[in-house]
């Protein structure tokens, strides 16, 4: 009888987990299955303004996204309450300053994102982060910035052994590369810039990383290409990152194609163009 008991608890509390780790409900919309759709107009993609880097908590309950021009970014937020959810509004820790291109650790109990708060120069963006105190976010402070002001930092993306990847925006060349930090015994590594293999003098920007460390997404203008940049993805093999792949006309056209990120549950992708937000399944799409 003891054993039945247990045996149900555990199954209850893993489905209870499980239901936790995949809540989001997406605004109530349905799913764009294979089409690339504007993703929650009037929530997110809001008119006259530019929506990007959609952030989602892995419980499901909250959104952060970034909206303006660099540099001068903010950073919004919705929240679910009992009611629903909550109108989009500047989030707290971006009032302030100027701040952009938000990302939840895989675990939900960081916020990272790149700001120039308290910098002279409102250009000067490095990578934050905060922690989840209860319902609260708490102690922000600045854990990545390259000793070189040339250098600004962008685009957290971060595995489930908390290594950070991101963009290191070089201002003399007009170039952006990957870069990554290792997280050991609570301190994070001096950055190293990563070897994602294209071919010639490019510009790679925006990645977004796997958790598990299994494929790398990036915005890249490739050198002598006429289709400024493309999104690429490059899987993970036993030497290193395979060549990139590019994503295609479905996906790329000859203008700037912006970012993209994926959803906590890995069904679908984000991807930031026209200055709005839009969303399809990863289906058929990475693999």
């Amino acid at each position: 009888m003891k054993t039945t008991l247990l045996l149900i608890l555990f199954f209850s509390i893993a489905l209870s987990a499980s239901a936790q780790q995949n809540s989001f409900d997406y605004f109530g919309l349905p799913s764009p299955e294979d089409k690339i759709e504007l993703f929650a107009p009037g929530i997110v993609s809001l008119e006259n303004t530019k929506e990007y880097s959609l952030a989602v908590s892995p419980v499901g309950d909250e959104v952060f996204f970034a909206t303006g021009t660099w540099p001068e970014c903010k950073i919004m937020h919705v929240k679910k309450m009992e009611s629903g959810w909550s109108k989009p509004e500047v989030a707290f820790f971006s009032r302030d300053c100027f701040a952009v291109e938000p990302a939840f650790s895989p675990d939900g109990k960081y916020l990272y994102f790149s700001s120039s708060k308290g910098e002279k120069d409102i250009k000067q963006y490095s990578i934050r982060r905060m922690e989840k105190a209860g319902n609260k976010w708490v102690n922000a402070k600045k854990i990545i910035d390259i000793t070189n002001p040339d250098i600004l930092e962008f685009h957290p993306s971060i595995t489930n052994e908390g290594t950070i990847y991101f963009c290191a925006w070089d201002l003399k060349t007009n170039k952006g590369s990957i870069y990554k930090s290792d997280y050991l015994n609570g301190v994070y590594s001096e950055p190293a810039k990563e070897n994602v293999p294209f071919e010639g003098n490019c510009s790679v920007t925006n990645p977004f990383v796997d958790p598990a460390g299994k494929f790398i997404i990036t915005s890249t203008e490739v050198e002598n290409s006429k289709s400024k940049y493309d999104a690429f993805i490059s899987y993970r093999n036993k030497e290193g990152w395979a060549k990139p792949v590019n994503f295609g006309k479905r996906f790329n056209s000859s203008e700037v194609d912006d970012s993209f990120d994926i959803s906590p549950d890995g069904k679908f992708l984000f991807i930031y163009k026209n200055d709005n937000v839009y969303r399809t399944e990863t289906k058929g799409v990475i693999q």
